[in-house]
């Protein structure tokens, strides 16, 4: 049999399903799994990479993450006899149920389960710390990851602390099952196996599981050893790291192309300055091979993917970019390359001291398009950064750090940094011979940066012309047409801006499209989605007070959002935080503390009107969440 099934031999595990003793029933809507069911190629790639990075050993080399299939047969899988018994317990369990969910997801895997090779994934990093804390009960790296829920021990400086991203695996799995395996630095070694499947009873008149079954020893400890799965990988005793195995890797044709925009996208700066490696079968990002794996890859990118763009800004020459650097309070150094040029997308990569890029920040102007990198330097201004993101890492709240006040006059010298610097490099290009295309991106209507002419009155009737320019709509991509001196709107996730009304009219009074066309001095017909007479601007509506916590058990939550603003037409998003980004919560139901029920759309509850100071009381309910979450909400509305 080999060594590879020695060492299986040898640890004598098993599987073991714990007992509710009659308690919640646990059902195949995992919510921690389901976080990632849109879009599992992807988001294993980011969390799996960032908590490798977080795990940084020896900073004077990369970090090295390595995703490799891999063929088993069923015989060579730990316990796959007793998972296929769990199979067919939780199938038959489960046969009554009206949506079928589960009964088909368990027919499924003993499907696969008993096909003659099985497709695995392994997963490995290198020049990391390892998992530590396999020989203590709970508290550690190693507990919080295997048998905890909601609980992460990172620090402030690590680039994730809510615990959601272990959930990613399980994902891409067929079987929702993975093993564990690591040697830490200290040595120790230790490995376990995880199924995350739902309740079933365990014969006709045994117990009923939680759902969750552990692969060890007695009393669900793990094994004192290592465990080798792949048959051509092995891990010497000194060289710390994590392997992660996924039994029945469920991944379309063509998956790497998704996961390598994903690290891309996620860790450009990381491997820019040589302090990441991705392999991904036979495909290697690399500090030197990453020029021509953007070029390669980029048909691959999703709607706001930049990393092609934020590549050029930091392999510019010196007379196509300009770096700019400020120490920020006295707490370290924030360093920004910015480009001007007629095809970039106006945002700024705003990457803490991991390298792995926390959001896109944009909105700094709305007419030049430009693209840069931001990098923060210094502990003391990292940790107080990681303070204030929100759970979904896509923007600063300073009322959740420590010192709210000392973190709000960082965040403000930070954009205020941005801002200046930007208002240079466009004064610059303004002094200079532009190329003809990008001296069109320097409007006159942007503040500062250019001087305003007089405007001169007079009785003369002239020609009133208008000229439109295409801006990107992330609804299914399509372009819609704008145009100068109308009112905009923020759009609500903050990527591009659109037409507030309409139908307003055009020199023409055309106004004959879904948004219409604007512009000019005659009214249009007021064809469009909302009334022609509708006075209001689409806002995001912040809180001067916000609470979202659980208020009991089956997936039942409570929001208390106190509006800064009225508004109407209003809406709240609900979203689950993992690691590295925010995913969009299934909401089940949702209703105002009266019992007036609301309309609900996937993550989205709408329905409703905010009045200033005045709180909005929402209970709703996700779809089978048996795990404590950690949530965020965004509210929405028409500004009255």
């Amino acid at each position: 049999m080999g060594f590879f099934n020695f060492r299986l031999l040898k640890q004598n595990g098993e599987w073991r399903f714990p007992s509710n003793n009659n308690g919640q029933i646990l059902g195949i809507s995992d919510s921690g799994v389901e976080t990632f069911k849109g879009t599992p190629i992807k988001s294993l790639a980011r969390e799996i990479c960032q908590n490798s990075i977080d795990a940084r050993c020896n900073s004077d080399k990369p970090v090295e993450v390595e995703f490799k299939t891999f063929y088993l047969k069923p015989y060579e899988i730990p316990g796959l006899d007793q998972l296929q018994k769990a199979f067919h317990n939780a199938k038959q369990f489960w046969e009554g149920d009206k949506t079928k969910k589960a009964f088909d997801f368990f027919k499924r895997a003993e499907e696969e389960s008993r096909k003659e090779k099985i497709r695995c994934l392994r997963i490995s990093d290198f020049n990391t710390t390892g998992l530590q804390g396999s020989d203590e009960e709970y508290g550690t790296p190693w507990s919080n990851l295997i048998k905890s829920s909601g609980l992460s021990v990172k620090d402030g400086e690590s680039g994730g602390s809510f615990g959601i991203g272990k959930f990613a695996p399980f994902a891409c799995s067929f079987f929702r099952t993975v093993f564990y395996s690591t040697v830490d630095i200290d040595k120790v070694e230790a490995s376990q196996g995880v199924a995350r499947l739902t309740s079933f009873r365990e014969g006709e008149n045994g117990n009923i599981t939680q759902g969750i079954g552990f692969y060890g020893k007695e009393k669900n400890t793990p094994i004192s050893d290592q465990m080798f799965l792949d048959p051509n990988f092995s891990r010497e005793k000194n060289n710390a790291g994590t392997d992660i195995y996924l039994i029945g890797f469920d991944a379309n044709k063509g998956w790497e192309k998704s996961m390598v925009a994903s690290v891309l996208d996620g860790f450009l700066y990381a491997i820019w300055k040589g302090n990441l490696v991705v392999r991904i079968d036979d495909i290697v990002i690399s500090q030197n091979t990453l020029e021509d794996v953007i070029k390669k890859y980029k048909p691959f990118f999703k709607s706001r993917e930049y990393a092609d763009e934020y590549y050029r800004v930091l392999t510019a020459p010196k007379d196509k970019a300009s770096y700019y650097e400020e120490n920020i309070k006295g707490l370290g150094t924030a360093k920004l390359r910015l480009m001007i040029a007629p095809d970039l997308s106006r945002r700024v990569a705003m990457v803490r001291g991991t390298g792995m890029k926390i959001f896109d920040q944009d909105r700094i102007s709305g007419t030049i398009s430009f693209s840069g990198v931001l990098y923060v330097e210094g502990n003391d201004l990292n940790s107080i950064l990681r303070q204030i993101e929100n759970p979904q890492h896509t923007e600063w709240q300073t009322e959740r750090a420590e010192n709210p006040k000392n973190a709000e006059k960082v965040r403000k010298a930070i954009l205020k940094f941005i801002r200046d610097s930007f208002k240079k490099q466009t004064e610059q290009s303004v002094g200079e011979t532009l190329d003809p295309s990008v001296g069109a991106y320097l409007g006159a209507d942007d503040k500062g940066e250019q001087k305003k002419e007089k405007e001169n009155i007079n009785d003369d009737i002239r020609s009133v012309s208008s000229y439109t320019r295409k801006i990107k709509s992330d609804t299914g991509g399509r372009s819609i047409s704008s145009s100068k001196g109308k009112s905009f709107q923020n759009d609500p996730e903050g990527n591009e801006n659109a037409f507030t009304l309409p139908g307003t009219g055009s020199s023409a009074g055309g106004g004959h499209s879904s948004t219409g066309t604007g512009g000019g001095s005659m009214p249009g017909d007021g064809i469009g989605n909302h009334p022609a007479d509708h006075k209001g601007e689409f806002v995001e509506i912040a809180a001067t007070k916000k609470r979202l916590f659980r208020s009991g058990k089956d997936g039942k939550y409570r929001i208390i959002y106190t509006p800064l603003q009225s508004a109407d037409r209003g809406s709240i998003k609900i979203y689950i935080a993992a690691e590295s980004k925010s995913y969009g919560a299934h909401v089940k139901v949702a209703r105002l503390a009266d019992g007036t029920s609301l309309t609900v759309k996937n993550n989205q509850i709408e329905s409703l009107s905010f009045t200033e100071g005045k709180p909005v009381i929402i209970d709703f309910e996700l779809m089978d969440s048996d795990n404590y979450l950690s949530m965020e909400a965004k509210a929405y509305g028409y500004k009255r």
